[in-house]
């Protein structure tokens, strides 16, 4: 759960920073929050304990790539980097809690569907843009139009 979380405020920052998704895959609207299911499909397995070995067929395979040193890769280790001196000490719980908090697209989502959400709902670009556009400008962050 907190690998779900993690990737979603990654992704939620670099598209308020970029005006695009950095992850190819759009979250879902689940009961812990947002979930990437194909992530979940690829970890599930490890339920609460923590990953402790490569899995086959994931975005982080059995020889993972590096980031290299071209522009696009720096700013996404930059991102990845501040994310977790954000985020890394919390609980899978706390950022849970966090995405579930009120004005968060997860929360508005939960809310129009009276908490009972269908399968298979997601949080689009353009919500989520929104929610961490609005963050980065109250830290003074420049942000980027959604591309579309």
């Amino acid at each position: 759960m907190k690998l779900q979380k993690l990737l979603y405020y990654a992704n939620g920052w670099w598209l308020a920073i970029n005006g695009e998704p950095l992850l190819s895959e759009a979250p879902q609207v689940w009961r812990y929050g947002p979930v990437y299911q194909h992530l979940y499909r690829t970890f599930s397995r490890f339920r609460h304990e923590p990953i402790g070995e490569p899995v086959k067929g994931n975005p982080f395979a059995a020889e993972p790539e590096m980031l290299g040193d071209s522009e696009d890769e720096g700013r996404v280790r930059q991102l990845l980097e501040w994310i977790w001196s954000e985020h890394g000490a919390k609980s899978a719980i706390q950022l849970s809690d966090e995405t579930h908090a009120v004005g968060t697209p997860w929360r508005e989502i939960a809310e129009e569907y009276n908490f009972r959400i269908p399968y298979n709902v997601e949080i689009s670009p353009k919500r989520d843009w929104k929610f961490f556009a609005e963050q980065a400008e109250k830290r003074g962050i420049q942000t980027t139009p959604l591309s579309t």
